[in-house]
C-alpha cells in the first residue's frame, strides 16, 4: 500500500497522505487519528469499500475524487446536520468554482438535504460524516467526500442517477484543484462558524438549495414516506415541509429526497 506525504499548507489542513488505492479513505484517517498522527486529511484515487449513508456502498473507481479530513468539533453533536449541510455549501462552491475556472458556468451545483452535491439533476458527489468516540469525552468527526470527476460512464444500476464532471464538460477536471478548492472553503467554514456560528448559513442554504420551495417526498428513519413543499431549514439543520393540509413538519434525518414538481 504506497502512500505518499503532503503537505498542503493550510492553517488547519496542514499535511495529508495519498493512496493509489484504499479500502476507506474514513477507515484510513480513522486510524491515523488512533495512532496520534498529525494527518488531517487522506486521499485514494480508488476505493474498494467506499461507504454512504445508510452503509449504501460508494462507487468509487478511479477518476473521482474519494478524500477524508477531520473536521474540528465546531458544531455540537446534536446538530450534525448542519455540520453536514456546512460542508456540503463549502463543497458546491468548490464545484463552482472549478467549473467557472474552466470557463463554463451553464448549470450550478446545488444541494440535495442533507449531503448530496446534484448537478442537471443527477448526483455529482456526496458526504458522510462519521463520529468516532476516544473514551467519554473526545470525538473526532472524520468528514468523507466523493466527487465524480472524470468518468466517462457509470454501472448501469447508477447511470441514470450520476453524473460527472467530465460528462457535463466534455473534458478532464483537475482533482488536485478541486481537492484544494474544498479544502480552502472548508477552511473558509471552519473560520466562520467559530467566529459567527450557523445562523447566518441560512440565506447561503438557500441559494443553493436543491428543494427549497417544491414539493417533495422523502422517507424517514422509520421508513415513513412524506410529502410536502420544502418552506425553509430548521436550526439545528432540519427540514421544514408543509404538507396539503397546510400542517408543517420537521425531517431531522431523512433519505432518498425526490423532487416530484419538476
Amino acid at each position: 500500500m504506497k502512500k505518499k506525504m503532503l503537505q498542503l499548507g493550510f492553517p488547519y489542513f496542514r499535511k495529508g497522505l495519498s493512496f493509489l488505492s484504499l479500502d476507506s479513505t474514513n477507515n484510513m484517517l480513522a486510524a491515523e487519528v488512533r495512532k496520534r498522527c498529525d494527518i488531517q486529511m487522506v486521499v485514494s484515487a480508488v476505493q474498494t469499500k467506499g461507504k454512504g449513508r445508510r452503509e449504501n456502498v460508494w462507487y468509487s473507481a478511479r477518476g473521482g475524487l474519494w478524500v477524508s479530513v477531520l473536521v474540528p468539533n465546531i458544531i455540537p453533536e446534536a446538530e450534525m446536520t448542519m455540520l453536514n449541510i456546512s460542508c456540503g455549501l463549502a463543497c458546491a462552491r468548490a464545484c463552482e468554482r472549478l467549473l467557472k475556472h474552466m470557463e463554463y458556468s451553464e448549470v450550478q451545483p446545488f444541494i440535495r438535504w442533507p449531503n448530496d452535491i446534484m448537478l442537471r439533476d443527477r448526483k455529482l458527489g456526496g458526504m458522510l460524516i462519521e463520529v468516532k468516540s476516544e473514551g467519554k469525552a473526545e470525538k473526532t468527526y472524520i468528514l468523507g467526500v466523493g466527487v465524480n470527476v472524470n468518468q466517462k460512464d457509470f454501472p448501469t444500476a447508477i447511470r441514470e442517477s450520476a453524473i460527472s464532471l467530465y460528462q457535463v464538460l466534455g473534458r478532464r477536471a483537475s482533482r488536485m484543484r478541486l481537492l484544494f478548492l474544498i479544502l480552502k472553503e472548508l477552511e473558509t467554514m471552519i473560520a466562520y462558524i467559530r467566529a459567527k456560528g450557523t445562523d447566518g448559513l441560512l440565506f447561503d442554504w438557500q441559494q443553493y438549495s436543491y428543494e427549497l420551495g417544491k414539493q417533495i417526498e422523502i422517507m424517514t428513519v422509520k421508513d415513513k414516506r412524506k410529502q410536502g413543499k420544502v418552506i425553509g431549514l430548521g436550526k439545528s439543520g432540519e427540514l421544514t415541509i408543509i404538507d396539503s393540509n397546510d400542517a408543517i413538519s420537521s425531517i431531522y434525518n431523512g433519505y432518498n429526497l425526490k423532487i416530484l414538481d419538476k
